[in-house]
């Protein structure tokens, strides 16, 4: 015995699944997210980055032409003598002092502020523990003249 095939009619006999509400509403507003604002602060921080190296390259190039020259132990080098590849590993370089100072120094001041807040909370830790080991039998005492003063709960039987 064969089952008979479903038809056009049994398959639109439930209708459709209903929507939830308002949530794909064309004018409903939706929510902006983390990954939005992060992407956005990623663009911007390109952008700000293509246009700094823009201007450190025009700034070299500038200098480069008005005769600034950098003396280490007595020899001296002129920006307008460095050629195509000197001058990008200058760049280069200058990107790569400056990204150890934006990163590297901020980095290790934060270590060391961290390393004095370990202390100073590891100083007041023990401070605290001696207090409580030097105040133990005050401690004691009180708690046993509560439990002798306080006012006893009497006890109801159901």
């Amino acid at each position: 015995m064969s089952e008979p095939a479903m038809g056009d009619h049994d398959i639109k006999a439930f209708g459709p699944a209903p929507l939830p509400p308002a949530a794909y509403a064309p004018g409903a507003p939706r929510g902006g997210g983390l990954w939005r604002w992060l992407l956005l602060a990623l663009l911007v921080l390109a952008v700000v980055t293509a246009c700094s190296t823009v201007a450190l390259v025009s700034t070299l190039a500038d200098f480069g032409n008005n005769g600034v020259s950098i003396t280490i132990d007595g020899e001296t080098w002129r920006l307008s003598s460095l050629d195509g590849g000197h001058g990008v590993l200058a760049v280069l370089g200058v990107l790569l002092a400056l990204l150890v100072v934006l990163l590297v120094v901020p980095v290790a001041v934060m270590l060391g502020l961290l390393a004095a807040a370990l202390g100073i909370g590891v100083a007041l830790l023990a401070a605290v523990a001696v207090a409580g080991v030097a105040l133990s039998p005050l401690l004691l005492l009180g708690v046993l003249v509560w439990w002798i003063v306080r006012p006893r709960r009497v006890r109801q039987r159901a």
